[in-house]
Protein backbone atom coordinates (compact mmCIF):
# COMPACT_ATOMS: atom_id res chain seq x y z
CA UNK A 1 0.00 0.00 0.00
CA UNK A 2 0.99 3.48 -1.09
CA UNK A 3 2.14 6.02 1.71
CA UNK A 4 0.03 9.15 0.03
CA UNK A 5 0.94 11.51 2.83
CA UNK A 6 4.49 10.43 1.99
CA UNK A 7 4.34 10.94 -1.68
CA UNK A 8 2.97 13.81 -1.67
CA UNK A 9 5.73 15.35 1.04
CA UNK A 10 8.23 13.74 -1.85
CA UNK A 11 6.21 15.05 -4.54
CA UNK A 12 6.30 18.41 -3.00
CA UNK A 13 10.12 18.24 -2.53
CA UNK A 14 10.64 17.63 -5.88
CA UNK A 15 8.61 20.35 -7.63
CA UNK A 16 9.64 22.70 -4.88
CA UNK A 17 13.43 21.81 -5.48
CA UNK A 18 13.10 22.04 -8.96
CA UNK A 19 11.21 25.95 -9.34
CA UNK A 20 14.31 27.00 -7.23
CA UNK A 21 16.85 25.33 -9.51
CA UNK A 22 14.54 27.06 -12.41
CA UNK A 23 14.90 30.42 -10.97
CA UNK A 24 18.44 30.44 -9.76
CA UNK A 25 19.98 28.78 -13.18
CA UNK A 26 17.81 31.24 -15.86
CA UNK A 27 18.38 34.25 -13.39
CA UNK A 28 22.35 33.45 -13.85
CA UNK A 29 21.78 33.58 -17.52
CA UNK A 30 20.07 36.50 -17.28
CA UNK A 31 22.90 38.47 -15.06
CA UNK A 32 25.25 37.20 -17.59
CA UNK A 33 23.38 38.27 -20.66
CA UNK A 34 23.07 41.95 -19.01
CA UNK A 35 26.58 41.91 -18.10
CA UNK A 36 27.32 41.11 -21.80
CA UNK A 37 29.37 37.78 -20.94
CA UNK A 38 26.69 35.73 -22.32
CA UNK A 39 27.95 35.12 -25.92
CA UNK A 40 31.72 35.35 -25.30
CA UNK A 41 33.96 35.10 -22.40
CA UNK A 42 37.79 33.85 -21.37
CA UNK A 43 38.44 32.16 -18.87
CA UNK A 44 41.98 30.33 -17.36
CA UNK A 45 43.04 31.00 -21.09
CA UNK A 46 40.27 29.15 -23.07
CA UNK A 47 37.73 31.24 -25.19
CA UNK A 48 34.11 29.95 -24.70
CA UNK A 49 31.51 30.79 -27.10
CA UNK A 50 27.75 31.30 -27.72
CA UNK A 51 26.17 29.65 -30.78
CA UNK A 52 23.88 32.43 -30.91
CA UNK A 53 27.44 34.71 -32.48
CA UNK A 54 27.01 31.91 -35.13
CA UNK A 55 23.40 32.82 -36.54
CA UNK A 56 24.02 36.28 -35.70
CA UNK A 57 27.09 36.48 -37.70
CA UNK A 58 25.29 34.08 -40.50
CA UNK A 59 22.75 37.04 -40.39
CA UNK A 60 25.59 39.56 -41.37
CA UNK A 61 27.20 37.46 -44.31
CA UNK A 62 23.78 36.87 -45.46
CA UNK A 63 22.85 40.52 -45.86
CA UNK A 64 26.07 41.19 -47.46
CA UNK A 65 25.72 38.45 -50.11
CA UNK A 66 23.11 40.70 -51.57
CA UNK A 67 25.54 43.27 -52.64
CA UNK A 68 28.50 41.33 -53.61
CA UNK A 69 28.50 37.29 -53.49
CA UNK A 70 31.53 35.50 -51.58
CA UNK A 71 32.43 32.08 -50.06
CA UNK A 72 30.25 32.21 -47.26
CA UNK A 73 31.69 28.77 -45.97
CA UNK A 74 35.69 30.19 -46.33
CA UNK A 75 36.33 29.47 -42.49
CA UNK A 76 39.10 32.41 -42.16
CA UNK A 77 36.59 34.85 -43.42
CA UNK A 78 33.49 33.88 -41.12
CA UNK A 79 36.22 33.99 -38.23
CA UNK A 80 37.27 37.87 -39.73
CA UNK A 81 33.15 38.62 -39.65
CA UNK A 82 33.08 37.39 -35.98
CA UNK A 83 36.02 38.81 -34.87
CA UNK A 84 34.42 42.42 -35.86
CA UNK A 85 31.71 40.90 -33.36
CA UNK A 86 33.31 40.18 -29.97
CA UNK A 87 36.80 42.84 -30.53
CA UNK A 88 37.95 41.95 -26.95
CA UNK A 89 38.52 38.50 -27.25
CA UNK A 90 40.59 36.76 -29.74
CA UNK A 91 39.21 33.83 -31.33
CA UNK A 92 41.63 31.30 -31.50
CA UNK A 93 40.05 28.30 -32.82
CA UNK A 94 37.41 29.45 -35.87
CA UNK A 95 34.00 28.46 -34.71
CA UNK A 96 32.34 27.67 -37.68
CA UNK A 97 29.28 27.76 -38.81
CA UNK A 98 27.90 24.64 -41.11
CA UNK A 99 24.32 25.31 -40.88
CA UNK A 100 22.62 25.24 -44.16
CA UNK A 101 22.26 28.04 -46.47
CA UNK A 102 18.89 28.50 -45.91
CA UNK A 103 19.67 29.33 -42.01
CA UNK A 104 21.65 32.20 -43.32
CA UNK A 105 18.12 33.19 -45.24
CA UNK A 106 15.96 32.76 -41.83
CA UNK A 107 18.04 34.73 -39.43
CA UNK A 108 18.48 37.67 -41.39
CA UNK A 109 16.00 39.72 -39.48
CA UNK A 110 18.64 39.26 -36.61
CA UNK A 111 20.59 41.77 -38.29
CA UNK A 112 18.22 44.33 -38.51
CA UNK A 113 19.18 45.01 -34.40
CA UNK A 114 22.34 45.56 -32.32
CA UNK A 115 23.22 41.71 -30.76
CA UNK A 116 22.34 41.97 -27.73
CA UNK A 117 18.83 42.83 -28.53
CA UNK A 118 18.95 40.74 -31.11
CA UNK A 119 19.75 37.70 -28.69
CA UNK A 120 16.68 39.32 -26.31
CA UNK A 121 14.40 38.61 -28.43
CA UNK A 122 15.70 35.28 -29.70
CA UNK A 123 16.02 33.73 -26.35
CA UNK A 124 11.83 35.38 -25.54
CA UNK A 125 10.83 33.90 -28.93
CA UNK A 126 12.21 30.47 -27.73
CA UNK A 127 11.14 30.73 -24.47
CA UNK A 128 7.43 31.33 -26.03
CA UNK A 129 7.98 28.76 -28.75
CA UNK A 130 8.61 25.96 -25.99
CA UNK A 131 5.44 27.17 -23.42
CA UNK A 132 3.15 26.92 -26.24
CA UNK A 133 4.43 24.19 -27.74
CA UNK A 134 4.38 22.38 -24.72
CA UNK A 135 0.61 23.73 -24.05
CA UNK A 136 0.02 22.12 -27.19
CA UNK A 137 1.17 18.01 -26.37
CA UNK A 138 -0.70 18.90 -22.84
CA UNK A 139 -3.88 19.80 -24.79
CA UNK A 140 -5.38 16.04 -25.48
CA UNK A 141 -3.24 14.36 -23.18
CA UNK A 142 -2.35 14.71 -19.95
CA UNK A 143 -5.33 16.88 -17.64
CA UNK A 144 -4.67 17.37 -14.20
CA UNK A 145 -3.37 21.06 -12.90
CA UNK A 146 -0.81 19.39 -11.21
CA UNK A 147 0.37 16.95 -13.95
CA UNK A 148 0.43 20.42 -16.63
CA UNK A 149 1.50 22.35 -13.94
CA UNK A 150 4.89 19.85 -12.97
CA UNK A 151 5.37 19.51 -16.78
CA UNK A 152 5.97 23.39 -17.59
CA UNK A 153 8.65 23.25 -14.66
CA UNK A 154 10.01 20.26 -15.50
CA UNK A 155 10.73 21.13 -19.23
CA UNK A 156 12.42 24.73 -18.35
CA UNK A 157 14.03 23.05 -15.02
CA UNK A 158 15.82 20.43 -16.99
CA UNK A 159 19.67 21.30 -18.37
CA UNK A 160 19.16 20.67 -21.98
CA UNK A 161 16.63 23.54 -21.59
CA UNK A 162 18.67 25.87 -19.75
CA UNK A 163 21.72 25.17 -22.00
CA UNK A 164 19.36 26.05 -25.17
CA UNK A 165 18.61 29.25 -23.53
CA UNK A 166 22.58 29.66 -22.23
CA UNK A 167 23.91 29.60 -25.60
CA UNK A 168 21.28 31.03 -27.27
CA UNK A 169 20.66 27.90 -29.73
CA UNK A 170 18.50 27.41 -32.46
CA UNK A 171 16.72 24.54 -31.02
CA UNK A 172 14.65 27.16 -29.08
CA UNK A 173 12.78 27.65 -32.53
CA UNK A 174 13.20 23.73 -34.04
CA UNK A 175 12.00 22.61 -30.82
CA UNK A 176 8.23 23.84 -31.12
CA UNK A 177 8.16 23.24 -35.06
CA UNK A 178 9.25 19.71 -34.03
CA UNK A 179 6.54 19.11 -31.12
CA UNK A 180 3.76 20.56 -34.01
CA UNK A 181 4.92 18.76 -36.35
CA UNK A 182 4.03 15.15 -34.90
CA UNK A 183 1.11 17.09 -33.56
CA UNK A 184 0.06 17.64 -37.23
CA UNK A 185 0.81 13.75 -37.92
CA UNK A 186 -1.46 12.95 -34.63
CA UNK A 187 -4.29 14.82 -36.19
CA UNK A 188 -3.69 14.05 -39.50
CA UNK A 189 -3.30 17.67 -40.31
CA UNK A 190 -1.14 16.34 -43.19
CA UNK A 191 0.00 19.24 -45.44
CA UNK A 192 0.62 21.12 -42.05
CA UNK A 193 2.93 18.47 -41.15
CA UNK A 194 4.76 18.73 -44.62
CA UNK A 195 5.67 22.01 -44.13
CA UNK A 196 6.67 21.56 -40.17
CA UNK A 197 8.70 19.37 -41.42
CA UNK A 198 10.50 21.11 -43.97
CA UNK A 199 10.91 23.27 -41.40
CA UNK A 200 12.88 21.28 -39.00
CA UNK A 201 15.62 20.57 -42.11
CA UNK A 202 17.54 23.28 -39.96
CA UNK A 203 18.89 20.21 -38.43
CA UNK A 204 18.98 17.72 -41.53
CA UNK A 205 19.88 14.39 -39.06
CA UNK A 206 16.23 14.51 -38.85
CA UNK A 207 14.92 14.87 -42.38
CA UNK A 208 15.29 11.24 -43.61
CA UNK A 209 13.17 9.70 -40.97
CA UNK A 210 10.85 12.86 -40.68
CA UNK A 211 10.13 12.90 -44.48
CA UNK A 212 9.74 9.11 -44.84
CA UNK A 213 7.29 9.05 -41.69
CA UNK A 214 5.15 11.61 -42.84
CA UNK A 215 5.20 10.31 -46.48
CA UNK A 216 4.13 6.94 -45.17
CA UNK A 217 1.31 8.24 -43.59
CA UNK A 218 0.40 11.61 -44.92
CA UNK A 219 0.83 10.61 -48.98
CA UNK A 220 1.04 13.50 -51.52
CA UNK A 221 -0.54 16.27 -49.08
CA UNK A 222 2.78 15.33 -46.96
CA UNK A 223 4.68 15.38 -49.75
CA UNK A 224 3.23 18.45 -51.38
CA UNK A 225 3.82 20.53 -48.03
CA UNK A 226 7.54 19.16 -47.48
CA UNK A 227 8.34 20.39 -51.20
CA UNK A 228 7.13 23.74 -50.57
CA UNK A 229 8.99 24.87 -47.70
CA UNK A 230 12.01 23.13 -49.34
CA UNK A 231 11.21 25.59 -52.40
CA UNK A 232 11.40 28.10 -49.85
CA UNK A 233 14.52 27.59 -48.73
CA UNK A 234 16.33 26.72 -51.92
CA UNK A 235 14.74 29.67 -53.84
CA UNK A 236 15.66 31.95 -50.75
CA UNK A 237 19.29 30.64 -50.60
CA UNK A 238 20.10 30.98 -54.16
CA UNK A 239 18.37 34.69 -54.48
CA UNK A 240 20.22 35.67 -51.10
CA UNK A 241 23.73 33.68 -51.11
CA UNK A 242 24.00 33.15 -54.96
CA UNK A 243 23.69 29.30 -56.56
CA UNK A 244 27.34 28.89 -55.89
CA UNK A 245 27.55 28.89 -51.70
CA UNK A 246 24.30 26.57 -52.65
CA UNK A 247 26.15 23.60 -54.71
CA UNK A 248 29.17 24.79 -52.25
CA UNK A 249 27.35 23.82 -48.89
CA UNK A 250 28.07 19.55 -49.25
CA UNK A 251 31.36 20.32 -48.65
CA UNK A 252 31.40 22.74 -45.91
CA UNK A 253 29.27 20.22 -43.60
CA UNK A 254 32.38 17.66 -44.42
CA UNK A 255 34.76 20.11 -43.47
CA UNK A 256 32.59 20.83 -40.48
CA UNK A 257 31.75 17.71 -39.21
CA UNK A 258 35.41 16.44 -39.74
CA UNK A 259 37.73 18.95 -39.02
CA UNK A 260 39.37 16.44 -36.69
CA UNK A 261 39.31 19.53 -34.28
CA UNK A 262 40.78 21.98 -36.04
CA UNK A 263 37.32 24.41 -35.46
CA UNK A 264 35.17 24.40 -32.27
CA UNK A 265 31.40 24.12 -32.19
CA UNK A 266 30.99 20.13 -33.32
CA UNK A 267 33.19 18.51 -30.28
CA UNK A 268 32.70 14.93 -31.29
CA UNK A 269 34.22 14.14 -28.12
CA UNK A 270 31.15 15.24 -26.01
CA UNK A 271 28.01 14.16 -28.09
CA UNK A 272 25.54 12.03 -26.36
CA UNK A 273 25.31 9.73 -29.37
CA UNK A 274 26.68 6.73 -30.72
CA UNK A 275 29.41 8.65 -32.34
CA UNK A 276 30.41 10.50 -28.79
CA UNK A 277 30.47 6.99 -26.64
CA UNK A 278 32.80 5.52 -29.75
CA UNK A 279 35.17 8.15 -29.55
CA UNK A 280 35.68 7.64 -25.47
CA UNK A 281 36.12 4.01 -25.64
CA UNK A 282 38.53 3.95 -28.90
CA UNK A 283 39.96 7.63 -28.00
CA UNK A 284 39.67 8.80 -31.93
CA UNK A 285 36.99 10.26 -34.47
CA UNK A 286 38.46 8.83 -37.05
CA UNK A 287 37.00 6.95 -40.07
CA UNK A 288 36.16 4.03 -38.60
CA UNK A 289 33.80 6.16 -35.98
CA UNK A 290 32.49 7.59 -38.53
CA UNK A 291 31.55 4.50 -40.82
CA UNK A 292 30.20 2.75 -37.91
CA UNK A 293 27.62 5.36 -36.94
CA UNK A 294 26.77 6.11 -40.68
CA UNK A 295 25.96 2.63 -40.74
CA UNK A 296 23.90 2.31 -37.57
CA UNK A 297 22.04 5.47 -38.24
CA UNK A 298 20.93 4.21 -41.54
CA UNK A 299 20.02 0.85 -39.94
CA UNK A 300 18.16 2.84 -37.27
CA UNK A 301 17.05 4.82 -39.97
CA UNK A 302 15.59 2.75 -42.07
CA UNK A 303 14.04 0.00 -39.08
CA UNK A 304 12.23 3.26 -38.16
CA UNK A 305 10.74 3.45 -41.89
CA UNK A 306 9.73 -0.18 -41.67
CA UNK A 307 7.52 0.34 -38.01
CA UNK A 308 5.69 3.33 -39.57
CA UNK A 309 4.99 1.18 -42.46
CA UNK A 310 3.41 -1.12 -40.46
CA UNK A 311 1.73 0.99 -38.52
CA UNK A 312 0.19 2.15 -41.40
CA UNK A 313 -0.43 -0.94 -43.03
CA UNK A 314 -1.91 -1.96 -39.70
CA UNK A 315 -3.64 1.27 -37.87
CA UNK A 316 -6.83 1.27 -40.07
CA UNK A 317 -8.10 -2.06 -38.12
CA UNK A 318 -7.56 -0.56 -34.71
CA UNK A 319 -10.21 1.41 -32.69
CA UNK A 320 -8.88 5.42 -32.08
CA UNK A 321 -7.50 5.53 -28.75
CA UNK A 322 -5.41 1.75 -29.64
CA UNK A 323 -4.27 3.49 -32.47
CA UNK A 324 -3.51 6.62 -30.68
CA UNK A 325 -1.47 4.96 -28.12
CA UNK A 326 0.51 3.04 -30.48
CA UNK A 327 1.36 6.13 -32.19
CA UNK A 328 2.45 8.05 -29.66
CA UNK A 329 4.36 5.17 -28.69
CA UNK A 330 6.25 4.58 -31.90
CA UNK A 331 6.87 8.89 -32.49
CA UNK A 332 8.63 8.20 -28.79
CA UNK A 333 10.56 5.44 -30.01
CA UNK A 334 11.09 7.55 -33.29
CA UNK A 335 12.48 10.59 -31.27
CA UNK A 336 14.83 8.69 -29.35
CA UNK A 337 16.48 6.57 -31.50
CA UNK A 338 17.50 9.53 -33.75
CA UNK A 339 18.99 11.11 -30.64
CA UNK A 340 21.35 8.13 -30.13
CA UNK A 341 22.35 6.65 -33.58
CA UNK A 342 22.56 10.36 -35.09
CA UNK A 343 25.73 11.65 -36.05
CA UNK A 344 25.02 14.74 -34.54
CA UNK A 345 23.29 14.82 -30.54
CA UNK A 346 24.60 17.49 -28.32
CA UNK A 347 23.47 17.61 -24.60
CA UNK A 348 21.28 20.35 -25.35
CA UNK A 349 19.00 18.04 -28.02
CA UNK A 350 17.79 15.82 -25.38
CA UNK A 351 15.04 18.48 -24.91
CA UNK A 352 13.52 16.93 -27.20
CA UNK A 353 12.39 14.30 -24.85
CA UNK A 354 9.57 16.29 -23.65
CA UNK A 355 7.60 14.60 -26.60
CA UNK A 356 8.27 10.87 -25.55
CA UNK A 357 7.72 12.12 -21.55
CA UNK A 358 4.73 13.88 -22.11
CA UNK A 359 3.27 10.97 -24.78
CA UNK A 360 4.11 8.27 -22.80
CA UNK A 361 3.12 9.62 -19.79
CA UNK A 362 -0.51 9.31 -21.35
CA UNK A 363 -0.15 6.26 -23.40
CA UNK A 364 1.66 3.92 -21.34
CA UNK A 365 2.24 5.08 -17.42
CA UNK A 366 -0.43 7.53 -16.82
CA UNK A 367 -0.93 10.16 -14.68
CA UNK A 368 1.83 11.56 -12.57
CA UNK A 369 1.95 10.80 -9.29
CA UNK A 370 1.54 7.08 -9.38
CA UNK A 371 -2.09 5.99 -10.39
CA UNK A 372 -2.95 2.97 -12.90
CA UNK A 373 -0.82 2.52 -15.71
CA UNK A 374 -2.46 3.85 -18.70
CA UNK A 375 -1.21 0.73 -21.47
CA UNK A 376 -3.41 -2.44 -19.89
CA UNK A 377 -2.61 -5.75 -19.91
CA UNK A 378 1.26 -5.61 -18.76
CA UNK A 379 1.93 -8.29 -17.09
CA UNK A 380 5.99 -6.81 -15.68
CA UNK A 381 4.44 -3.96 -13.50
CA UNK A 382 8.23 -2.81 -12.91
CA UNK A 383 9.04 -1.83 -16.72
CA UNK A 384 6.14 0.71 -16.04
CA UNK A 385 7.93 2.11 -13.05
CA UNK A 386 11.05 2.24 -15.00
CA UNK A 387 9.97 4.39 -17.08
CA UNK A 388 7.97 6.71 -14.94
CA UNK A 389 10.54 7.35 -12.84
CA UNK A 390 13.08 7.85 -15.91
CA UNK A 391 10.61 10.37 -17.04
CA UNK A 392 9.98 12.04 -13.95
CA UNK A 393 13.55 11.93 -13.12
CA UNK A 394 15.08 13.37 -16.00
CA UNK A 395 15.02 16.89 -15.02
CA UNK A 396 17.16 16.35 -11.75
CA UNK A 397 19.41 13.21 -13.88
CA UNK A 398 20.18 15.55 -16.47
CA UNK A 399 21.84 17.91 -13.90
CA UNK A 400 23.62 15.16 -12.42
CA UNK A 401 25.14 14.29 -15.72
CA UNK A 402 26.08 18.02 -16.27
CA UNK A 403 27.70 18.42 -12.93
CA UNK A 404 29.08 15.19 -12.60
CA UNK A 405 32.58 15.31 -13.77
CA UNK A 406 33.08 18.68 -12.21
CA UNK A 407 31.95 16.89 -8.61
CA UNK A 408 34.52 14.55 -9.76
CA UNK A 409 37.21 16.32 -10.21
CA UNK A 410 36.68 19.16 -7.24
CA UNK A 411 36.25 15.79 -4.67
CA UNK A 412 39.99 14.78 -6.18
CA UNK A 413 41.65 18.10 -5.63
CA UNK A 414 40.34 19.09 -2.35
CA UNK A 415 40.35 15.87 -0.91
CA UNK A 416 42.33 13.68 -2.68
CA UNK A 417 40.12 11.13 -3.02
CA UNK A 418 39.87 9.35 -6.29
CA UNK A 419 37.01 8.45 -7.67
CA UNK A 420 36.88 6.67 -11.41
CA UNK A 421 34.73 7.90 -13.67
CA UNK A 422 33.19 5.23 -16.12
CA UNK A 423 33.93 5.57 -19.82
CA UNK A 424 29.95 6.87 -20.84
CA UNK A 425 28.19 8.94 -22.02
CA UNK A 426 25.60 9.52 -19.62
CA UNK A 427 22.54 11.13 -21.88
CA UNK A 428 23.35 8.36 -24.54
CA UNK A 429 23.33 5.35 -22.03
CA UNK A 430 19.88 6.80 -20.38
CA UNK A 431 18.22 7.16 -23.61
CA UNK A 432 19.76 3.40 -24.45
CA UNK A 433 18.38 2.13 -21.24
CA UNK A 434 15.47 3.44 -21.51
CA UNK A 435 15.13 2.22 -25.01
CA UNK A 436 15.39 -1.27 -24.13
CA UNK A 437 12.94 -0.91 -21.37
CA UNK A 438 10.17 0.46 -23.67
CA UNK A 439 11.25 -2.93 -26.01
CA UNK A 440 10.56 -5.12 -23.44
CA UNK A 441 7.24 -3.55 -22.61
CA UNK A 442 6.07 -3.62 -25.78
CA UNK A 443 7.14 -6.83 -26.21
CA UNK A 444 4.79 -7.31 -22.93
CA UNK A 445 2.01 -5.64 -23.89
CA UNK A 446 2.31 -7.51 -27.58
CA UNK A 447 2.07 -11.08 -25.82
CA UNK A 448 -0.47 -9.69 -23.29
CA UNK A 449 -2.40 -9.04 -26.75
CA UNK A 450 -1.75 -12.29 -28.46
CA UNK A 451 -4.73 -14.58 -28.43
CA UNK A 452 -4.61 -17.58 -26.07
CA UNK A 453 -3.82 -21.29 -27.82
CA UNK A 454 -6.52 -23.46 -28.25
CA UNK A 455 -6.85 -26.59 -25.66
Amino acid sequence: MVNQQLLNKLWFTQVSGLIMWLCVTHLNTLLVYLSDTLLCYQLNGVVYTADFLLYYNDAIMAFQCLHEKFNVWDPHLQNEYMQKLIPNIELKKIFYSQYPPYLMVLVMPLALVPLKTALGLFELLGLAGIIFSVYSLLATTLKGKFERFYTYVAVLASYPAWLCFRLGQIGLIIFPAMMWYWIALDKKYWFRAGLLGGFCMLKLQYAPILFITGTLLGGVRFVSGFAVMGMVYLLGSIAVLGLDNVLRYPEALKMGELSGGMIAGVSPEVQQNLRGQLVILLGNDGQIVHLIVVAVWGIATLFTAWLWWRFRTTSVQLSEELRRRKFMILASVTMLLQLVTSPHTHRQDYLFVCLPAIWLMYSVVGQYPIGEAAMPGIKNKSLILIIRYMLIGFPILSWIFFTAPTVVTTIHEKFGITIPSLPIQPFFVWAVIFLITLALLIKDANESEAPNPPG
